[in-house]
């Protein structure tokens, strides 16, 4: 799975392609914008409908490395 968040030089996080500023209040949600979150919250559900506990997750992380 490719990964939805990245971080910056100063070890920043953010969803790739969705810059903070685009997230503050009062920020017109462009379409892009909406595309990408709506990624990001379906890939949450799938992981989330998968039962794991992240605890299990880095388990299987760990064994795959």
């Amino acid at each position: 799975m490719r990964r939805l968040t990245e971080k910056d030089e100063q070890g920043n996080w953010c969803l790739k392609g969705v810059a903070w500023e685009d997230l503050h209040a009062g920020s017109t949600l462009t379409k892009e914008t909406s595309d990408r979150l709506y990624g990001a919250l379906w890939k949450l559900m799938e992981y989330e409908d998968t039962g794991l506990s992240p605890e299990q997750v880095d388990g299987l992380t760990q064994v795959h490395s």
